[in-house]
């Protein structure tokens, strides 16, 4: 289950809506380009029409927002599926969820991504019982 998603016109960025005992909050995801083929995947809350990345919300929708976020993944990389995506985790709490989303989803994930973890200084092909620092997925071939 998802949220429905408003992309802006080039894809950039990606604007929903978390609805929950908090009530309504205005979330986004950023893909900001970081060189050629390479972005930065940033989301959050929208505060003061700027990105805080940093906020908890807290409106007992974390998996909704999560399956949201994804969909934006996927939906940017369908244009361009050449292109890198980086994630990082702004704290040690966000870190461990990324983890664990991706460990638990390994199996789907893997059928339509790349990834790699960063270990230290190096990024290093996936594998389920590591824990990483960040992430890097590209989208596999479109057609297999």
């Amino acid at each position: 289950e998802t949220y429905p998603i408003k992309p802006s016109l080039d894809k950039l960025y990606y604007l929903f809506t978390s609805q929950g005992p908090k009530g309504s909050i205005n979330k986004i995801v950023l893909f900001q380009r970081i060189r050629i083929n390479r972005y930065n995947l940033a989301f959050g809350d929208v505060i003061g029409g700027r990105l805080r990345d940093e906020v908890i919300s807290n409106n007992l929708d974390f998996v909704k927002v999560m399956n949201t976020v994804v969909k934006t993944v996927y939906d940017f990389t369908e244009k361009r599926p050449n292109v890198v995506i980086q994630i990082k985790a702004v704290d040690g709490k966000r870190l461990r969820f990324y983890n664990l989303i991706i460990k638990r989803h390994w199996k789907e994930i893997d059928e339509h991504f790349s990834v790699r973890g960063k270990r230290g200084k190096r990024f290093e092909s996936y594998r389920e019982d590591q824990f990483y620092q960040a992430f890097e997925v590209k989208r596999k071939n479109l057609n297999s």
